[in-house]
């Protein structure tokens, strides 16, 4: 028998005996006993088996439900009631007041006094009107290759009167103006041979032959104020120039001009017409001459394209000739990305010499008696411009021109000193390139910059283009320092040029025409300017010109040195 079988039994009697002691404390029995156990109790569990999968109830009714659906719109009646909106007020920014009139007031060396007077109504939605008058003269002298002082004064005058009347649908103006520009003869070499033994060269003023040039011009013109497709534009004016100078040389002028047009849509239908009366008399010549301009058109626009086709018609009538020309008259230009436009042009024209136009290019012409008509017969432009930035602007530009009967100054053999000119006319072959640049205000900083180049081809007899530069170049700059105060720096370059003078000495070339002349070289020109101008108040100003600071000698004609340097002070006051 094991020992678990003995303790087992051993349990089985102890627990016998406690129950037969009970009942027989009960009943009187054996008392109270003890019993003693003498092993350690070890119970022993048994390991529970678990269940190794989930209850699945099995349903064997499967029902497939079944909807159907019905959809009947019904439309349901709205009202929206907008709530009102105060309309809203829109404040501009104030106008800037105007000032009535400007005075300006200089002085300079040379004795050379400087007056400007300028007037005007303020803002007006029915009118305009305005007047200004300028003097600027000099009463000095300078001094010529032989250090000898010559008298080279001058005197400008200006008065301009002008008004304009706004209608709904037109704009009326007119205005009168009066000229006058006085001159002294006094370029001439004064190592020329004159052959006059007793010949005194003129060096005072009272000595000096003067000429003086007015011009007396009123214009009379309408134009359209057109908001609307359905009406046409016009654009007429009416001139009318008496001219007069010291010599009793004359010219009446009537000029007509005329641009009627119409917009449909993109495209614009023209006319551009003209009619141009010249009365001259000169010295021993009286003569007559009109020009009559017709010159249809059409343009066409869109956002890309600006395209031009025409045609200019001028008919020539003089006293004993009558001419007519046609030229075409077309341009294009393409717009990329706003930013770079290349065109194109070609057209032709002719350019009216007349006495006013003659002198106001060169005061010293003499012999007004032989005055042409030049024939621009052929004209090509080619070109680029646009925007780099905001502030930079750019062109370039080539062209070629085929002229007739083109003029250029040369030295009048009839005089002694040989300080006046006269035309002479060739036909030529122009090649020529434009630049320029402009950039404004960066940093307060702003310049332009723009030149040209000339190339003349197909000049006969061996001449050349007198006067005429091959390169000009000029930069103007302006610096704005602070709100007071702003300077600059103004340079203009000339390249060289050539002049045909008559010689009165010994040992020139004479050529087939029986004349003696000889060519003279004029050196290039570079006129170096300051200016600046300061504010002392907001209506006061001061200002100060620098020119010809590195007080070159410059020949714009042969024999006509300009003043060397020469200051400018002055002050500007607006009311």
């Amino acid at each position: 028998m094991n020992m678990k079988a003995k303790y087992f039994i051993t349990l089985v009697l102890s627990v016998l005996m406690f129950g037969a002691y009970a009942q027989e404390e009960n009943d009187g029995g054996l008392g109270e006993q003890t019993v003693i156990i003498y092993n350690e109790y070890t119970p022993v569990l048994k390991d529970a088996t678990r269940m190794q999968f989930l209850p699945v109830i099995v349903d064997t009714i499967k029902i497939t439900p079944v909807f159907e659906y019905n959809v009947q719109p019904v439309l349901f009646k709205t009202r929206f009631s907008p709530t009102p909106i105060t309309a809203a007020s829109v404040k501009g920014e104030p106008l800037k007041s105007l000032d009535n009139g400007l005075i300006k007031i200089g002085v300079g060396n040379y004795l050379s006094p400087l007056v400007e007077v300028y007037y005007n109504n303020r803002r007006s939605r029915d009118y305009s009107y305005g007047a200004f008058v300028k003097h600027h003269s000099s009463f000095g002298t300078i001094k010529n290759v032989n250090k000898q002082s010559i008298y080279s004064g001058f005197n400008d005058n200006e008065v301009t009167a002008y008004g304009k009347k706004f209608f709904q649908l037109s704009t009326l103006s007119g205005d009168i103006n009066f000229k006058s520009n006085q001159i002294h003869y006094y370029g001439y070499d004064p190592n020329i041979y004159t052959g006059l033994a007793d010949f005194v060269l003129p060096f005072k003023r009272e000595d000096i032959e003067m000429q003086r040039y007015n011009r007396l011009k009123a214009n009379f013109g309408i134009i359209s104020n057109n908001t609307s497709n359905r009406r046409m534009n016009y654009d007429v004016d009416l001139a009318y120039q008496y001219f007069f100078a010291f010599t009793e040389d004359y010219q009446h002028k009537v000029d007509f001009t005329a641009d009627i047009n119409k917009l449909v849509k993109n495209n614009r239908y023209g006319m551009d017409a003209g009619v141009l009366f010249n009365h001259n008399n000169t010295v021993g010549l009286s003569y007559n001459e009109i020009n009559l301009n017709l010159n249809p058109y059409f343009k066409h626009y869109t956002e890309s394209w600006q395209i031009q086709i025409g045609a200019n018609t001028t008919g020539e009538f003089g006293d004993d000739s009558i001419r007519y020309h046609i030229y075409p008259n077309i341009f294009f230009q393409h717009n990329i990305s706003n930013t770079i436009i290349p065109y194109a042009g070609f057209k032709g024209y002719i350019q009216n010499n007349n006495l006013e136009y003659i002198c106001s290019v060169n005061p010293f012409v003499n012999n007004l008696n032989n005055l042409r008509t030049t024939n621009y017969a052929q004209v090509i432009d080619v070109g680029l411009k646009g925007n780099i930035s905001k502030n930079i602007y750019f062109n370039i530009n080539g062209n070629y021109s085929k002229i007739d009967d083109m003029g250029f100054f040369v030295g009048d053999s009839t005089t002694i000193l040989d300080n006046k000119f006269v035309l002479e006319y060739t036909n030529v072959e122009r090649f020529a390139g434009y630049g320029e640049i402009a950039v404004d205000n960066i940093g307060s900083f702003s310049f332009i910059l723009k030149g040209h180049y000339y190339y003349y081809s197909y000049i006969k007899n061996r001449q050349k283009p007198w006067h005429m530069p091959n390169v000009d170049v000029s930069l103007n700059t302006n610096y704005k320092f602070n709100d007071k105060l702003n300077f600059g720096i103004n340079v203009a370059f000339i390249g060289p040029r050539w002049a045909k003078t008559y010689a009165h000495s010994i040992g020139n070339t004479v050529y087939s025409d029986g004349l003696s002349w000889h060519e003279v070289e004029l050196k290039p020109i570079i006129d170096v300017s300051l200016y600046g101008e300061y504010k002392f108040a907001s209506n006061f100003y001061a200002f100060l010109n620098l020119n010809n600071v590195t007080g070159q000698k410059q020949f714009i004609w042969n024999n006509y040195m300009s003043q060397g340097f020469n200051v400018m002070a002055g002050i500007k006051y607006l009311f």
